[in-house]
Order: structure tokens, then C-alpha cells, then sequence
């Protein structure tokens, strides 16, 4: 009888630790993962932020380059047009017009009234 009181109290032993501690053990795991994968998916959130500020920066410096670009060729093209606006406008040009191609002649001494 000792012996198998013995065995009989060993197998309860055996069966009664692990019964209770195995749902225990579950539930510790599970809220410990909890906050490792909340804190993995605020660092992941971080990092993917991160990364998109770096590729705006570098996408408006892009855009940025690109109208400067623009903004000298526009200041060329300004100067370009004033000058021809400051040939077109010039009075000896006028004056070779009208003589040549218009036929107009120096007016005469008698020719020119002046009114005061």
C-alpha cells in the first residue's frame, strides 16, 4: 500500500503542478507580447515617418532646383526682350525706316514751324 499510495500521490503531484500553471503561463505570455508589439509598431510608425519627411525633403529640393532653373532662364529672357524693345525703340532705327523704307526726307529750313 505504501507503494502504490506512493506512485498514486506522485502522479497527482506530477498532474495538479502543470495543470495549473500551464493556463498561467499563457496568460503572462500573452500580456507580454502585448507591449513589445505595441512598442515594435510605434518604432515601426516612427521610422516609416521618418522615411517619408527624408524623401519630401529631397523631392522639394528637387522642385526647388527645377524653378530656380526656371527663375534664371525667365531673367534671361527678360533681358533679352528688354534689349530688343531698346533696339526697336532706338530713334536712328525710326529714322532709317522712314527714310528708306517709307521714302521720307529731312524736313526743309522753311519746312519746320515751331509753336510756342
Amino acid at each position: 500500500m505504501r507503494g502504490q499510495s506512493t506512485t498514486t500521490l506522485t502522479g497527482i503531484a506530477r498532474a495538479q503542478p502543470s495543470a495549473f500553471l500551464k493556463p498561467r503561463v499563457d496568460q503572462i505570455r500573452r500580456f507580454d507580447l502585448l507591449p513589445s508589439i505595441l512598442l515594435g509598431g510605434l518604432v515601426l510608425v516612427g521610422v516609416l515617418f521618418y522615411v517619408w519627411q527624408q524623401i519630401q525633403v529631397v523631392r522639394l529640393g528637387y522642385q526647388i532646383e527645377h524653378i530656380q532653373g526656371e527663375r534664371i532662364a525667365l531673367i534671361r529672357q527678360e533681358k533679352e526682350l528688354r534689349f530688343e524693345v531698346s533696339r526697336l525703340k532706338s530713334l536712328r532705327r525710326v529714322e532709317e525706316i522712314a527714310r528708306h523704307q517709307l521714302g521720307f526726307t529731312s524736313p526743309k529750313p522753311g519746312q519746320v514751324i515751331v509753336v510756342e
